[in-house]
């Protein structure tokens, strides 16, 4: 499928090699007689919904929501002549690892609440703002991709962040196949530099842990964003990663 606005190719599955390609190129002849100059790809319209090829993978099973295709989806793409953009990974550790922050009296941590979806929303416009091809979409929208993940999610495992009296960052995970799954973590930028990420993370993670889960995944982390720097100091091994392409015509 062509996003003729922005310039992207998504929502695209092939059969084979062969014919995959040429739907590819004919994508692309699409968007350059558009008068496109850059095309990326794949990306389903826009970065909240299906975006990346899995690149790499060490076998280890698939989690939900992440990305899911044949690793020659790759050589296809490149064949085409798209190039690397972006780079994503996910990482697994030993929840046992990890030492838990020491808590801060001005930071409160809660579990998720009923009615707590439009918080999330409105931590995400402005703490996802600054990701890599962010773009703004309507809470409407927005509730239809997240209602189905909070139907399989435990509630003990969402929880927001509280900074003087507000909501100033949340977090999202869930298990899967007896793995805690770190999906999705936003602080807004006014309480970036006070620990809130590590205060989320350390409270799943011991949340998980008076579960019985021992093993923790760092999901879909975009290399050397702020959930880079705080997973890597777990000591993981990465079991997938993820690749982004564009191509300049």
């Amino acid at each position: 499928m062509i996003y003729f606005q922005q310039g992207y190719i998504g929502c695209f599955e092939m059969e084979n090699a062969e014919e995959g390609e040429i739907k590819l190129r004919e994508y692309v002849n699409t968007l350059k007689n558009a008068g496109h100059k850059k095309i990326i790809a794949p990306i389903d319209g826009d970065t909240w919904h299906k975006y990346r090829l899995v690149s790499f993978t060490n076998g280890e099973l698939p989690f939900p929501l992440e990305p899911q295709n044949p690793l020659w989806y790759n050589s296809v793409y490149e064949k085409c002549g798209f190039r690397p953009l972006k780079k994503y990974f996910s990482e697994k550790f030993e929840i046992n690892n990890v030492i838990m922050p020491e808590k801060d009296s001005a930071i409160t941590i809660r579990n998720f609440c009923e009615g707590d979806l439009k918080l999330i929303y409105d931590i995400s416009r402005c703490g996802f703002d600054e990701n890599f091809l962010y773009a703004q979409i309507s809470y409407e929208e927005f509730e239809k991709l997240y209602m189905p993940a909070l139907s399989f999610a435990d509630f003990n495992l969402v929880c927001v962040a509280e900074a003087e009296g507000v909501a100033a960052g949340f977090m999202f995970s869930f298990v899967s196949h007896g793995r805690l799954i770190l999906k999705s973590i936003a602080v807004l930028p006014k309480y970036r530099q006070n620990g809130i990420g590590t205060m989320l993370i350390g409270h799943v993670l011991t949340a998980a842990k008076n579960k019985g889960i021992t093993t923790a995944i760092g999901a879909l982390i975009a290399q050397g964003n702020s959930s880079h720097k705080i997973v890597s100091k777990y000591g993981g091994e990465i079991i997938r990663e993820y690749t982004l392409y564009e191509l300049e015509v």
